[in-house]
């Protein structure tokens, strides 16, 4: 399972109890999917960064969840076509810990190896002389 965070923007002539049952729709379907839901953010009704099918503003929604892709994929069919949802963008976000990760041991790999052949680390000063 790896880590996503979803976004998506409903229709700003939707009431406050149809965005609500909206969330819990989606949310009912990342469990029955076999998704794990972290956290669902509500931001609420914003203004948009460009219009959007002719809307200026939009309730903005946010989970963080663990999925499979095949649930992404899913959930994304349903943010389609459900004339409700005007935009949606789902992330994944484990790949940026497995970068560091992958850089924190190269940086000590490299460390070790210079510290076996006596290499000393120069500072800027020392370089730039």
């Amino acid at each position: 399972m790896r880590r996503y965070e979803t976004i998506f923007v409903a229709s700003p002539t939707l009431t406050d109890e149809q965005v609500d049952e909206l969330v819990r729709h989606f949310e009912g379907i990342i469990a029955e999917q076999g998704g794990e839901l972290l956290k669902t953010d509500k931001w609420g009704r914003k203004k948009l960064a460009y219009e959007v099918q002719k809307f200026s503003e939009g309730y903005y929604t946010l989970f963080e969840l663990n999925a499979g892709p095949t649930l992404i994929a899913e959930l994304e069919r349903r943010f389609r076509n459900n004339d409700t949802v005007i935009k949606y963008l789902s992330v994944r976000m484990d790949v940026e810990a497995k970068a560091a990760e992958r850089q924190k041991v190269r940086y000590d790999r490299e460390a070790k190896r210079k510290a076996q052949a006596g290499i000393k680390d120069r500072s800027a000063e020392e370089v730039m002389g």
